[in-house]
């Protein structure tokens, strides 16, 4: 029997110098509800500020759903880790000896969340990690652990990526930014290649933000490549990639990319210039209930998600916590909290419902096999790829 079933509608270390309190905030709400204290932190300052944002809104947009199914409400207190690991480092100190929450959310990025794991987990508080896709987040070699993601991490993406890429017949190269998240990118693929015995033929760097990438994609042309892999921070620069395929007459059969493009994709380039774009990710994009969230986000902060896949990733963090303390009848009662989350018997968030999503050893919400492959119809609509 699967861990998970999916039911789709329709359409980052310091270590503490000394030992952390195990008192919280209140659990009880005014009106006899469970009420928590949450530490938020990101990089609201910092060159990736728009993990902050996705991070703050993805709560934001949960908190009233998580009230009505749990009778949970949230006491936010946020900190902008600036995108700095020791800056983090300090910050959830702070959050969890002065603030005394009772949960993190957060750090947005890979890095600063792996400098702040050990602080958290030698705290033993129940910590949501979010958008951090990094498999060594999570150590089970620590147990009880306190660790949980609700985003997909490196190893699940490779493969997806992978799967869509790699094939009898295919040339495979892969075009990436200079920059950690693309460097991180090519190490893994280029390990996953050889690791499974596959030909990675040619692979091209590129700097963030360039304006032209045709020596890079001539190269690859050149190399007789027909399957492009990519793995670009931002839908700008894939949409800069695809230009220069077009300037040179290169037209490879996929375009694998390995992240969900933000909306500056479909604004700066052309329906001919998206037309082999293929992503993978394990997220029901056209159910109602995400399609409707995204009308709400549009309605509450003026412009499309930057990052989707990072808001659907906070507010099942937010459902998943709101479970378990409801579950537990005491958010300053961590251990079972974190009990509580590791023995759901499912969570449904936003049209998908996983069961049995977590447990002692497991603390991933994703497996391999609720990923699903999309492209871009003409009018730049994200849809099932055929």
């Amino acid at each position: 029997m699967a861990k998970k079933r999916i039911v789709a509608a329709v359409t980052t270390a310091l270590l503490l110098a000394g030992g952390l309190t195990a008192c919280g905030s209140s659990s009880e709400g005014s009106e006899g509800g469970l009420s928590v204290k949450a530490g938020v932190i990101g990089p609201k300052t910092s060159p990736a500020s728009q993990y902050w944002i996705e991070l703050e809104r993805g709560i934001e947009l949960a908190l009233d759903e998580a009230e009505e199914r749990y009778g949970v409400t949230f006491d936010l207190v946020k900190r902008d880790d600036k995108g700095e690991p020791e800056t983090g480092a300090r910050l959830i100190q702070e959050l969890l000896n002065q603030e005394q929450v009772d949960v993190i959310f957060g750090p947005s990025l890979s890095g600063v969340a792996l400098q702040v794991a050990p602080v958290i987990q030698r705290a033993g508080r129940p910590w949501m990690t979010g958008i951090p896709t990094a498999d060594e987040i999570i150590d089970y070699s620590s147990q009880p652990n306190w660790g949980f993601r609700t985003n997909y991490n490196n190893a699940q993406n490779i493969e997806a990526v992978a799967n869509v890429a790699f094939g009898e017949g295919k040339t495979v190269g892969m075009i990436y930014g200079t920059d950690g998240f693309g460097q991180a990118g090519y190490d893994a693929v280029s390990s996953y290649a050889e690791a499974n015995g596959l030909d990675l033929v040619r692979a091209e760097g590129v700097d963030p933000g360039a304006t032209s990438m045709t020596a890079q994609v001539n190269t690859l042309k050149g190399a007789g490549v027909d399957t492009v892999i990519v793995w670009f921070t931002t839908g700008a620069d894939h949409a800069t990639m695809m230009r220069s395929m077009a300037q040179v007459d290169y037209d490879p059969e996929v375009v694998a990319t390995a992240t969900i493009l933000d909306p500056a994709f479909v604004e700066l380039s052309k329906p001919q210039e998206w037309d082999n774009t293929v992503f993978a990710a394990p997220i029901d994009f056209e159910s109602p209930e995400l399609v409707a969230l995204t009308e709400r986000y549009v309605e509450e902060y003026g412009e499309q998600p930057l990052i989707l896949t990072a808001v659907w990733s906070l507010y099942a963090a937010t459902l998943t916590y709101a479970a378990a303390v409801a579950e537990a009848g005491d958010s300053n009662d961590y251990a079972a909290v974190r009990d509580a989350i590791e023995a759901l018997e499912s969570i449904e968030v936003l049209g998908q419902e996983f069961d049995a999503p977590f447990s002692q050893d497991d603390h991933e919400l994703f497996t391999p096999e609720d990923w699903i492959s999309y492209q871009f119809d003409e009018s730049g609509t994200v849809v099932k790829a055929d």
